[in-house]
């Protein structure tokens, strides 16, 4: 059961970011560069197999991420220990209309919480990494 549970949550976490990563790429003009050249300006990632991992990166059309992925040890519905998958991480991107959207959010065995605004402040900023405390 235990690696089910590993399995599972290791597979919602390459879901989600595969969903986040597929989204459909800026509208010529849009975003902070105002082009579709967009280039990788930050880029870090580290993967420790069963202690977690953790990775940013910043792109030059105002794109940040970062996300830190951790094991927790909890019960199962059966009241077993199991490894549970415990995410934070932050995101946020320059839209067509200039403004700035953040997300900052945790998935844990209890499902994905999310935060979300806009503006320049409450998510992540450039340089910073998760977790992300917003206002």
């Amino acid at each position: 059961m235990k690696q089910f549970v590993v399995f599972a949550s290791v597979c919602c976490v390459l879901l989600a970011g595969r969903v986040v990563l597929s989204a459909p790429a800026p509208q010529q003009g849009g975003g902070a560069g105002g082009s579709n050249n967009v280039e990788t300006v930050k880029y870090y990632s580290e993967n420790n197999g069963q202690d977690g991992y953790r990775f940013n990166y910043e792109l030059s059309d105002g794109q940040i991420r970062s996300e830190v992925g951790t094991y927790r040890d909890v019960k199962d519905a059966e009241g077993k220990d199991v490894k549970a998958l415990f995410v934070q991480g932050s995101y946020s991107f320059v839209g067509p209309d200039g403004q700035t959207y953040w997300v900052n959010y945790t998935a844990d065995e209890n499902g994905y919480h999310p935060k979300v605004g806009t503006g320049p402040t409450g998510g992540i900023q450039p340089g910073q990494e998760a977790p992300v405390t917003s206002a």
